[in-house]
């Protein structure tokens, strides 16, 4: 349920809209441990089963977006779910709504740990959060992978994609520009064969 027809509802509603989708992404945003991938199934929660803002099918193409997009993913995903549901506003009110509790959280991270990142204890800390993370990212990964491999070429472009990143290293800027150009010539094609 899109909500980009702002103009023919009430300003209460689009000012009303707006405080929902900054205080959604004012949740999503300290839940983003590990990066911006790791908050698609917070994206999912919230934006997709609670708000009803965007559909499950929806997520592999705002991550392609988020991540072909130079910056940080989290904040090129909200950007573009705030502008899906209510344009220009609704892109700053999601962007507000993620940048500031993260800014707070990493300056309150960054003082506690340059002060106290000799302590036995928090080095531990450290220690169990990595593991954590990998496991949010490898959900996020599989929860998106449901949708983004639909049929015999994305299965092809995932296994490659894979095999030459872990085998040749090659940057993931390539990849992204290659998967592109890939999908736009495979659109010609479909188009010539009718």
């Amino acid at each position: 349920m899109h909500l980009q027809g702002d103009k023919s509802s009430a300003s209460g509603t689009w000012a009303h809209d707006l405080l929902h989708i900054f205080i959604s992404f004012l949740k999503i945003s300290p839940l983003t441990f590990g990066g911006g991938i790791a908050m698609i199934p917070q994206i999912e929660s919230e934006i997709v089963n609670k708000r009803n803002w965007l559909s499950s099918a929806e997520l592999p193409n705002i991550l392609a977006v988020a991540q072909s997009a130079p910056g940080s993913i989290a904040i090129n995903a909200a950007i573009y779910i705030g502008y899906t549901v209510r344009g220009v506003w609704g892109s700053l009110a999601a962007m507000f709504g993620m940048l500031l509790p993260a800014n707070l959280i990493i300056i309150l991270l960054t003082y506690l740990f340059l002060t106290y990142h000799n302590l036995p204890m928090v080095q531990d800390a450290f220690q169990g959060i990595r593991p954590a993370i990998i496991a949010l990212i490898l959900f996020a990964a599989f929860k998106i992978g449901r949708h983004a491999i639909q049929d015999r070429l994305t299965a092809v472009l995932f296994i490659l994609a894979v095999s030459l990143l872990v085998g040749l290293a090659i940057s993931p800027v390539f990849m992204i520009i290659g998967g592109g150009l890939i999908g736009w010539m495979h659109h010609l094609w479909s188009r010539k064969r009718g």
